[in-house]
């Protein structure tokens, strides 16, 4: 294994030099291969299991490197994995540690109290929370810990996704959002982007609602699903269109990140007007175990084959998808047009647009940041406020 206090010149340019990773799942160890990629050391823990008490962090290791986590597999080395149990002396050194365990608040809160005396009084701690509230997890904590202390939200696969959401306040220190910002770019080639500290941040609140709106809308309207993920694609979003994202996140964390979200943000948010989890496509697939791509079978599933299938909604079985040559490539043409397409169109985007007026203010800096959220997390060619301006309000 290379020195674990080796420095790259922009290792020197951040001060950062070596970091913690407290969670070897596949953010966790997403993360550590990007910082490991970087040629930053990188000390990776778990709990304790396997026969020399770092099995759960190996297996991490193992898990990046079959999956492409790693831009240059040799730089795994610079890795080493431990557990939270013997290994905490091992963070003395470092300059970043990133908590990235399961999304429970008080599992984090007892993680920070139990990792802060093993931290240096220049380590900023963050969390890789992307559904609780910086203020949330600050609880007991002490003062001095508390100022290096941040929300820094990776997107999943780190490696591939280039949006870093930040969230410091301003009883934080005053160059934390600065030392952020500086590493994110120089050592990971990030944006990173200030969020304010409500719940989702950015772009999981307007990303949330997104796909909320449009599932409930196809199930009201009687839109099939191909068909609603054909709309959402002139929008300009990527090919899988909203249903094929569900079934790449896995349907069976539904209720975990829009029951999460539901229940962090007040009655009167239109989420709320939108239950994804109490869906009745939804449940009836998560009742079946038809939970996307993990379980070869969601709203899409491949034939032995390789043709695609598509769910349909009145039967709940699998036919043919349909070609969908009829809706207009163009966004305007389509907003415009009449039938199902175009007022599935309508109804999704006024929704959308809606929503994010009433709450930019309170989620983000400014439009653009809403806009860069999308594009960089979602993977939207243009963001909402964006289309907007493309559709043009009176259009919509």
């Amino acid at each position: 294994m290379q020195d674990l206090r080796a420095r790259v010149p922009a290792a020197g340019a951040t001060g950062i030099g070596k970091v913690g990773i407290i969670g070897a799942g596949a953010m966790g160890g997403g993360i550590a291969a990007q910082f490991a990629d970087a040629g930053i050391a990188v000390e990776l823990l778990d709990i304790a299991g396997g026969d020399r008490g770092t099995g759960p962090a190996e297996a991490g290791i193992a898990r990046q490197l079959r999956e492409g986590g790693f831009a240059d597999p040799e730089a795994a080395e610079r890795i080493r994995p431990g557990n939270t149990d013997d290994h905490l002396m091992r963070l003395r050194d470092a300059d970043w540690v990133i908590e990235a365990v399961a999304e429970d608040a008080g599992i984090k809160r007892a993680l920070f109290r139990k990792i802060a005396p093993f931290l240096k009084s220049s380590a900023i701690l963050s969390s890789n929370t992307s559904t609780f509230r910086r203020a949330e997890l600050m609880g007991g904590m002490e003062e001095d810990l508390a100022g290096r202390f941040a929300i820094t939200h990776f997107f999943n696969p780190p490696r591939l996704m280039p949006l870093l959401e930040t969230v410091v306040d301003d009883q934080a220190a005053p160059l934390l959002r600065e030392r952020l910002h500086h590493a994110a770019s120089l050592l990971l080639g990030k944006t990173s982007i200030d969020c304010q500290d409500t719940p989702g941040f950015i772009a999981n609140r307007i990303g949330c609602f997104w796909i909320a709106v449009c599932v409930a809308e196809a199930c009201d309207q009687g839109l099939d699903i191909e068909t609603a993920d054909a709309v959402q694609t002139v929008f300009g979003v990527p090919r899988t269109g909203v249903f094929g994202l569900l079934d790449l996140i896995g349907l069976d964390l539904v209720p975990t990140i829009w029951g999460g979200l539901m229940r962090a943000l007040p009655e009167e948010d239109a989420l709320q007007s939108y239950d994804l989890p109490d869906n009745a496509l939804v449940r009836a697939l998560l009742k079946r175990g038809s939970w996307g791509r993990k379980a070869g079978e969601g709203f899409y599933r491949k034939t032995q084959a390789g043709t695609l299938e598509v769910l349909d909604m009145d039967s709940l079985c699998y036919r043919a998808v349909r070609p969908q040559q009829a809706i207009p490539a163009d966004l305007l043409t389509l907003l415009r047009a009449e039938g199902p397409a175009g007022k599935y169109a309508r109804t999704v985007l006024h929704a959308l647009i809606d929503y994010c007026l009433r709450h930019q203010a309170e989620i983000a800096p400014d439009a653009g940041a809403v806009d860069r959220a999308m594009q960089l997390g979602y993977s939207w060619r243009d963001g909402p406020f964006a289309l907007a301006k493309a559709a043009g309000l009176s259009g919509v």
